[in-house]
């Protein structure tokens, strides 16, 4: 072995004791029930506005992202529809009935309403 072999594989084996030193303990990643925050602000949203209309409103939401990543090559959802052209459908129609019926519970009460 070459002199200038040696002196690169004893830097090398210098820098990966350095490094080893440097890199931070092994953790084990704790969860983020962050779900249950999104749970809480969509009944918060629900209570405030109308339950329809927050439905109507997180269904498009998701009709808008499940066509993206149609689009994008998803063919197989994790959803208990499986295949996303069903949940699509299904979030569409969610979205179309809660437009209907806060139109319908608006206009009865514009009705009822003595001008």
């Amino acid at each position: 072995m070459t002199e200038p072999l040696i002196e690169a594989r004893r830097a090398r084996a210098a820098q990966a004791e350095l490094a080893a030193q440097d890199a931070p303990p092994i953790s084990f990643a704790i969860p983020d029930p962050l779900h249950l925050c999104v749970y809480t602000t969509v009944s918060l949203l629900a209570w405030i506005f109308s339950p329809a209309l927050v439905a109507a409103l997180f269904a498009f939401l998701g009709l808008n992202a499940y066509a993206r990543a149609w689009r994008a090559g998803l063919r197989r959802s994790d959803c208990i529809l499986r295949d996303p052209r069903l949940v699509m459908l299904y979030l569409g129609l969610i979205g179309l009935s809660g437009l209907g019926w806060t139109a319908w519970r608006l206009a009865d009460w514009i009705h009822s309403v003595s001008w």
